[in-house]
């Protein structure tokens, strides 16, 4: 089993908030309290950094972070080389990641490969709307980039003690639905907790049949009850909804990017999906088209080696033509791969696509990399 190495961490500020106490009444006080008191008051990182290095990293004046990292740092299944802060986005959250930063730097005994720490955009207090929809969206989104990029959720590990309370649990979550293992220490414990994977399992049929709208709505789209039509409940629950002048719209929850990002991870690329050793030009029903819908079926499955072929639809189903889009429908028994196409004038089509695997997974992740590549 591969060594965890990478150790993602949610930041909140209270060791900005234990540095604002630092007084000689503080029972246990650093010796050089002063010191840091003064360079937290002039907000010089470097400095501080220099300072907090001569208290333990155990003592709780090191904050949240600090303390668990080097509690985490001491496990056994956590060969710590990657160590990544996920900060608000507020002043004092990104003074706290720039501190933190500067301090790791200086931890020569951990010898890190990669340190760094990202504004997670939304993520912050003042707008609880921005907050509950793109915030934690968004902090969903950006810990599945690190996931992705330092070798899947084998290899990860996430700290979820720091930052707001909605942010920790939404941390949880991320865990044990792709089968990360997440700990947590609050300030009364005298020691970490871990929460193990659970085994969750998500209905991607949900994503295949989406593909399309769920990529707007990941693009930060908004739909109105109205524009969506009739809702199918289990897609329900990947969205969040607010009223707007007495109708229900509808965004991307951070449930539904859990959901969405957790698919990428666990499937990257399906084993099957492999280059077409025949592949044969798109075939069409008559001369009858939207503006450059031939010429786009031919991009699509030109450049995609996946593609074996692909053909047009009779014209049924107009009005559910929005655009370009790739969604997976079941017809006759039988999964398909449909895309649509429509132009200028609003003229729409439908096409068929074949690909060397047609395994439910194979057409969800064919349906939504489509949509990320080509609907507009």
């Amino acid at each position: 089993m591969p060594q965890r190495n990478t150790l993602i961490c949610t930041v909140g500020t209270s060791l900005f908030d234990n540095l604002s106490r630092l007084s000689a009444t503080i029972p246990n006080v650093p010796s050089n309290w002063e010191n840091i008191r003064k360079a937290y008051d002039e907000q010089n990182w470097t400095n501080l950094a220099e300072e907090m290095l001569r208290v333990s990293p155990t003592d709780r004046v090191c904050g949240a972070e600090i303390n668990t990292i080097e509690e985490a740092r001491r496990k056994s299944w956590l060969e710590l080389e990657n160590l990544i802060f996920l900060v608000s986005d507020t002043p004092k959250g990104k003074n706290t990641g720039e501190f933190l930063k500067r301090y790791f730097e200086r931890r020569t005994d951990l010898n890190l490969r990669n340190l760094e720490y990202q504004t997670v955009d939304n993520l912050q207090d003042e707008r609880p709307t921005d907050f509950r929809v793109h915030g934690l969206r968004n902090l969903v989104r950006k810990a599945g980039e690190y996931i992705q990029r330092f070798g899947g959720a084998e290899y990860v590990a996430i700290d979820a003690t720091g930052g707001y309370k909605a942010q920790i649990a939404i941390a949880v979550i991320v865990g044990q639905a792709l089968n990360i293992p997440v700990f947590y220490k609050h300030e009364r414990f005298s020691e970490i907790i871990d929460f193990p994977p659970l085994p969750i399992s998500f209905d991607y049929e949900i994503l295949a049949q989406n593909a399309d709208v769920l990529t707007d709505f990941e693009r930060g789209g908004a739909f109105s009850r109205s524009e969506l039509g009739e809702i199918d409940e289990k897609f329900r629950v990947l969205l969040a909804e607010i009223v707007v002048d007495g109708e229900s719209v509808y965004e991307l929850s951070p449930i539904g990017q859990i959901y969405l990002t957790g698919f990428r991870i666990r499937n990257p690329k399906p084993v099957r999906l492999i280059p077409a050793e025949n592949k044969k030009e798109p075939s069409f029903r008559d001369d009858h088209y939207p503006t450059g819908f031939r010429d786009f079926v031919k991009k699509v499955w030109r450049e995609n080696p996946w593609i074996v072929t692909a053909n047009s639809l009779p014209y049924d189903k107009q009005k559910s033509i929005k655009g370009i889009g790739f969604y997976v429908r079941e017809e006759d028994g039988k999964k398909r791969l449909i895309g649509t196409f429509q132009d200028k004038d609003n003229f729409g089509a439908r096409f068929w696509i074949h690909v060397t695997d047609e395994s439910s997974i194979a057409l969800a992740w064919a349906a939504d990399t489509l949509n990320q590549k080509y609907r507009p």
